[in-house]
């Protein structure tokens, strides 16, 4: 049988909520993976190179002495039991990953949600992973074990959210960061007179965004007072995918209506990316929408290169999505008593934001064009806004 260079124990599975290997189970190398077979059906599917680990669990039927691949399904066909086959693969339940890039996965398939996520840093290698592991089984406690047990055996949920909410999410392994969901922006697209206006800077954001802000709060419980919650501060607006609101990851803690003051809105200005409306140049800031022609004004629709010339375009749209939350630089902004670590932390999302200090200036030049004030917020801009929401 073949042998791993590197393979957590059953005790360690335990600890992650990985299904035990039997002692029965044949372990068979395909390229740079590993396939656990009981009999002729695929159990675990282990990939190992340069120094990255993942382990994920499988239910693969295989026939002709586990040279063929069986379809799951009446409609589908038997395939070769080669790479490109095992990317068919369906794997559910729990799997865990680190990467040579530091990262360390517990996360489950089946219910699309992850239990413990953490960066080590780069250059990560087996040695790190060991150690990394002796700490985690020496410090889980009993209730942690029953935790992650009912971790891996939780079946998939379908949450709902709404504008106001309260959210609270896990930071390592003990901690909890807190945030609030500031605009549904599927909701809004649906909303009768949204198609009133081009709103390119919320149409332009894919999936089903949802544009949220982080407190600089950390706890090491969830249950918090939401009335004092609302009061602190808050990391700058994001825009995220709903998933993890959707699959109940980022539990909701409750709700209130979201007062003005407690408003903070991307903004997103640049040059329409529609075919049929190439000339059009807009500002969105929230639901506030503006726009004029490339020949009134045509200022920063493209980012200026160190040579003089020009690199990408609309360098200010600040149209990403991100899958979670970004948050690299909540303690330090804790810790600091402003966002300050947070804009200069030299990332791509903070400097082509229109409300980071760096970029003031050209903030007060686009929105005096456009006929808002760059001195105050939201809430003042949408007071004074003229247009239709």
């Amino acid at each position: 049988m073949e042998k791993l260079p590197f393979e957590l124990s059953n005790h360690e599975r335990k600890y992650l909520g990985l299904a035990p290997v039997e002692d029965h189970w044949e372990l068979v190398r395909l390229g740079e993976m590993y396939l656990y077979f009981d009999g002729d059906i695929i159990r675990k599917k282990i990939s190992f190179a340069d120094n990255q680990y993942r382990e994920d669990e499988l239910a693969e039927t295989t026939a002709e002495n586990r040279t063929i691949l069986l379809p799951k399904t009446a409609k589908g066909k038997p395939k070769k039991l080669n790479f490109t086959a095992t990317q068919s693969f369906s794997p559910f339940g729990v799997y865990f990953l680190f990467s040579p890039a530091g990262y360390i996965s517990i996360a489950n398939y089946t219910t699309q949600t992850t239990y413990y996520y953490d960066n080590l840093g780069d250059n990560k290698t087996l040695p790190d992973l060991k150690e990394w592991l002796d700490k985690w089984v020496s410090e889980t406690t009993p209730a942690d074990l029953e935790e992650i047990a009912a971790f891996s055996k939780a079946e998939r949920k379908h949450c709902k959210y709404k504008e106001g909410d309260f959210f609270a999410f896990k930071i390592g392994r003990r901690e909890w960061g807190f945030g609030r969901i500031l605009m549904d922006v599927s909701k809004r697209r649906k909303a009768p007179g949204f198609g009133n206006k081009k709103h390119y800077g919320l149409v332009h954001l894919m999936g089903k965004p949802l544009i949220v802000k982080v407190y600089h709060y950390i706890s090491d419980t969830p249950d918090v007072n939401l009335d004092e919650l609302r009061k602190k501060p808050a990391q700058p607006s994001q825009a995220i995918m709903d998933n993890h609101f959707y699959y109940g990851e980022k539990p909701i803690i409750g709700n209130r209506p979201v007062e003005p003051e407690e408003e903070d809105m991307i903004i997103s200005y640049g040059r329409s990316i529609n075919y049929s409306d190439p000339d059009t140049v807009y500002l969105q800031y929230g639901m506030i929408y503006k726009e004029t022609t490339i020949s009134q004004f045509n200022r920063y629709l493209k980012e200026e290169g160190g040579d003089g010339g020009y690199g990408m375009d609309n360098p200010y749209s600040n149209s990403g999505v991100s899958f979670g939350l970004d948050i690299p630089k909540l303690r330090e902004c804790i810790a600091a008593g402003s966002n300050d670590p947070y804009w200069g932390a030299n990332s791509y999302s903070a400097s082509g934001d229109l409300r980071n200090p760096a970029n003031e200036a050209i903030k007060a030049e686009i929105f005096r064009f456009f006929g808002l004030e760059p001195d105050k917020g939201y809430k003042e801009n949408l007071f004074s806004y003229d247009g239709e929401i």
